[in-house]
């Protein structure tokens, strides 16, 4: 006969499950019964069997997981008809609880069978379940469902999320931000077959599949740029950081972003992580601890950064400096009191991720950064008072990633760009009306073999088309992203339209397109791999599809065109056969002039039918 305090262990996991169900409120109270009936019925056969105990734990815990899941799923998405939502939501729960019920018999019918055919071959009886002394079945059934996700994960990729629980409760954050820091801290890798930014986009979409952070995407994306953690993972990752050394401190918000006199000894809002458990803190008067070991620096909300140069020149241990803007919204202003201390950038041997994205005052950054051999990713966009780059830029031979896009002052590159061998992203390559020795055309990135993004800005009044003529892949062999931005540029249309041919290229964006501007060099024959094409913004009256080849674009997005006619949206069609996804939006000639255009969402979409969302 099974004593009292044995149904008690073996009912643990049910009575886990039961409270699931029980939290997900009063429409499931019938459900509840019925799995209350199931377990009287379940609870002696299971006390019977040892091996099934693996078995049921599995079910429990991913039924646990799936609920979850569908709750966090549901909670971020919205829909016109919140009764329908609700339906859809409630049927999702009870496929889960059901099959966790048929799953659980199914077991038992199967040990059921085993266990007769081994009475029948004079084997020993089978212990109860909780009898293994291996086992501790109660602590593992108490264990929540973040850390069930938790545990099952590989080392690094447990690594990468501890670093996640410094962002603030309920903060939207960017995933480049995210595997930015995981570079810097050497947690990704290039090898072979992938590069540390490709090794970082699959360890963030590893954690999303296994519902560790929630995406955070706009409507029609299939690849979510954001993501944010559940105030329970949150809470559950900054234990685990505890429990693995990671010291993680963040000053107070209130006493640490606020903007005193002069006399004012507020330390900069941050977040500090050393290898030996000992915290750091910047400040003007003092340094709480003078160590080698200071490793990262990120700014989480402070707004006025004021930095110490003496004491800023003592971390020079320092991987990771992130002061800049790490949020998504460009309104999140922040400026520096005094650039002096960033003169102490150079002594900082080992850093490999240098942000100042989004800092109000930085007008240079000092000859001292090119001593920076380590830097892997430097971040200066949206640094709009910057007015020049160092002339010795190119001393950064480890270099990866350059951001100096949204730097409205730049007025061009210096020429060591050229000689960043290791290069595979450049955003804001700036084409310049000034033609002197001293700055970098685009024939000089063509020893870039590894430049896989690239995003070119034409400077106001700039003559392009000799430089966009070296845009061939035998210059730019892994070229896949490009985007060209004009600016204000003279009416005079150019001599001969550029000759552009990118057959590796996947992804075209195409913006601010000056009138004269033609587009004659775009041709599916030039671009046989492209399958996203952008054009936002300008001048453009045609996209020149008669006579084409076609397209192998699954992705079109046309806005902000006030210019752009076509005949019939049969045209696009049969010039686009492989399209998906279209975004029309601001293109006020399309809509009145062609009766043929399909049915738009309000924003604009129109999505093939049976064709999943594309980005």
């Amino acid at each position: 006969m099974i004593t009292q305090r044995h149904q008690s262990k073996e009912e643990e996991p049910f009575r886990t499950f039961l409270k699931r169900i029980q939290s997900l409120g009063n429409n499931f109270n019938s459900k509840v019964k019925e799995f209350e009936d199931s377990i009287k019925s379940l609870t002696h056969e299971l006390s019977t069997w040892k091996k099934i105990e693996n078995q049921v734990l599995a079910d429990v815990a991913e039924s646990i997981r799936n609920i979850d899941d569908l709750n966090e799923s549901y909670e971020y998405t919205s829909q016109s008809d919140p009764q329908e939502l609700e339906r859809k939501k409630d049927s999702g729960l009870n496929e889960i609880i059901n099959k966790c019920i048929e799953q659980i018999k199914k077991h038992i019918k199967n040990e059921d069978e085993e266990g007769d055919k081994n009475s029948k071959q004079g084997s020993q009886p089978r212990k109860h379940w909780w009898e293994a002394p291996e086992k501790n079945v109660e602590d593992r059934l108490l264990v929540t469902a973040p850390e069930l996700r938790y545990n099952d994960l590989e080392p690094p990729l447990k690594r990468c999320l501890l670093f996640l629980c410094v962002f603030p409760e309920n903060a939207i954050i960017h995933k480049k931000s995210i595997i930015y820091w995981w570079i810097g801290e050497g947690l990704m890798k290039p090898n072979r077959v992938q590069t540390a930014e490709q090794a970082g986009e699959r360890c963030f979409k590893m954690l999303l599949l296994n519902g560790l952070i929630l995406p955070i995407s706009k409507k029609h994306e299939k690849n979510p740029r954001c993501c944010k953690l559940h105030s329970s993972v949150r809470q559950m990752l900054i234990s685990e950081a505890t429990k693995a050394g990671l010291c993680f401190e963040i000053y107070s918000n209130e006493e640490l972003t606020k903007k005193h006199n002069k006399d004012d000894k507020c330390p900069l809002s941050c977040l500090t992580a050393t290898t030996n458990k000992q915290s750091v803190m910047v400040s003007r008067a003092s340094l709480k601890h003078e160590s080698d070991e200071f490793l990262s620096l990120f700014n989480i909300s402070a707004q006025y950064l004021v930095c110490d140069r003496d004491k800023f020149s003592k971390f020079k241990s320092i991987k990771v400096l992130q002061l800049g803007r790490w949020q998504i919204f460009p309104d999140h202003h922040i400026e520096v009191e005094d650039t002096k201390f960033l003169e102490s950038l150079g002594i900082m041997k080992n850093l490999s991720y240098l942000s100042l994205r989004g800092i109000s005052r930085i007008s240079f950054l000092p000859d001292s950064l090119v001593h920076l051999t380590s830097l892997q990713i430097l971040d200066l966009r949206a640094c709009h008072n910057l007015e020049e780059l160092p002339a010795g830029i190119g001393s950064l031979k480890n270099l990866i990633h350059l951001d100096v896009s949204e730097c409205s002052l730049l007025d061009g590159m210096p020429k060591g760009l050229g000689q960043l061998s290791k290069l595979e992203v450049l955003k804001g390559f700036i084409i310049s009306r000034s033609i002197t020795d001293d700055l970098c055309r685009l024939k000089e990135l063509t020893g870039l073999e590894n430049l896989r993004k690239l995003s070119i800005n034409i400077a106001k009044g700039a003559k392009a088309d000799g430089d966009l003529k070296e845009l061939k892949t035998d210059r730019f062999p892994k070229l896949s992203t490009l985007t060209i931005t004009w600016g204000q540029v003279t009416q005079t249309p150019p001599e001969s339209s550029p000759e552009i041919s990118l057959p590796k290229l996947e992804k075209l964006d195409l913006q601010c397109i000056p009138q004269h501007e033609k587009l004659n060099w775009l041709k599916p024959e030039e671009f046989p791999n492209l399958k996203k094409l952008y054009i936002r913004g300008g001048k453009l009256k045609s996209l020149n599809l008669v006579g084409t080849k076609q397209w192998k674009v699954e992705t079109l997005r046309l806005k902000f065109l006030s210019e752009l006619e076509w005949n019939n949206w049969s045209d696009i069609m049969n010039a686009f056969p492989s399209l998906a996804c279209a975004e029309i939006y601001e293109c006020p000639k399309l809509k009145a002039n062609d009766a043929s255009l399909p049915l738009l969402d309000e924003d604009g979409f129109w999505i093939k039918k049976n064709e999943a969302n594309l980005k």
